[in-house]
């Protein structure tokens, strides 16, 4: 069974575009959980842009994931804050992931030449308040065994080549990338998780090839959710405007 892991992250950019607390970053978390979500994912950017430090601890209250019916996976880089939140919290995950300076969104993986020795402090950490340490790798296998050697326990393999190659037609060759490194993970022993991009269409031949623990997206979800629930709220609105004389 592969779990889906939802990243409510863009809940909060809208959120905090009008900055009224509209939508409810929360209740988008719990309407995530109604429609299957065995997992929430929100990643707290050093510079607040959408999940805030506040919202890790609002949705790290939730009942289902207090109680671990529901996992909680928060995304960031190594930051003493981020880590001194997630000693009192103890989400289910914690994944290590890259920030470049000037990023819209996660763009790579942890690579060879980032800094090992933090890392395998961070695990070590984690594994003494009972968090599971994962880490967004590159399709590769030299970084999956560069990630492994820090004793971490799962890897997030970067699908956003895959899911651009697939978009233009031509993705057998990224495919083959991503399951390379699927193999060295698991022949490493590590858990399998994936994201970036993904989509209905893309899954499809990615879950035929490899076999995932779970997944994380968010972006597509939004997306999807936006188009496919918008005419009936514009008709909700539309019915509360008086008609015209």
């Amino acid at each position: 069974m592969t779990l889906l892991s939802v990243n409510i992250n863009k809940i909060a950019l809208l959120r905090n575009s009008r900055g009224t607390g509209t939508p409810d970053l929360v209740e988008g978390a719990r309407l995530a959980i109604a429609g299957g979500a065995e997992g929430i994912t929100v990643h707290p950017r050093e510079d607040q842009r959408h999940i805030t430090l506040d919202d890790v601890i609002a949705v790290a209250d939730l009942p289902e994931i207090k109680s671990g019916q529901v996992e909680f996976n928060v995304e960031g880089d190594m930051r003493e804050d981020l880590f001194n939140m997630i000693r009192v919290l103890k989400p289910t995950q914690f994944t290590v992931v890259p920030v470049i300076a000037g990023e819209v969104t996660s763009s790579r993986g942890w690579r060879a030449y980032d800094d090992h020795d933090y890392l395998e402090y961070w695990a070590a950490e984690m594994r003494e308040v009972g968090v599971r340490t994962a880490v967004f790798v590159d399709p590769e296998p030299r970084s999956v065994e560069l990630a492994a050697a820090c004793t971490i326990e799962a890897v997030e393999v970067y699908t956003g080549a895959y899911a651009a190659a697939h978009a233009r037609g031509d993705h057998a060759a990224a495919l083959e990338a991503v399951d390379r490194a699927a193999q060295t993970a698991r022949g490493l022993g590590l858990r399998l998780n994936g994201g970036h991009d993904l989509t209905v269409e893309n899954l499809g031949p990615l879950c035929e090839r490899v076999q995932f623990d779970e997944f994380s997206i968010g972006h597509h979800i939004a997306s999807e959710a936006l188009f496919r629930g918008f005419s009936g709220a514009v008709a909700d609105f539309k019915s509360a405007v008086p008609e015209g004389v």
